[in-house]
């Protein structure tokens, strides 16, 4: 297999990652969470990569939302 070919295959693979990658990070900073959850989930989706990503948006999505939230109520009662 010469090295166009191994291109070729391996260009939609990369791309999707990337996509996958870029995504999570935005949709991370996006969260309006502090501390060490946002940051442990950013290093998880930068260095295990396409692992991390999906991971995320599988599990930690949710576990932020969740913390939100409960910051969010934390806010309420204290007004």
């Amino acid at each position: 297999m010469d090295t166009r070919t191994l291109l070729l295959v391996l260009s939609p693979i990369i791309i999707i990652s990337l996509i996958l990658q870029i995504s999570a990070i935005v949709s991370i900073v996006k969260k309006p969470v502090m501390g060490n959850d946002k940051i442990i989930w950013l290093l998880i989706s930068l260095f295990i990569n396409p692992l991390g990503p999906i991971l995320y948006f599988a599990v930690g999505s949710t576990k932020l939302d969740e913390k939100a939230a409960q910051l969010q109520d934390n806010e309420e009662r204290y007004q």
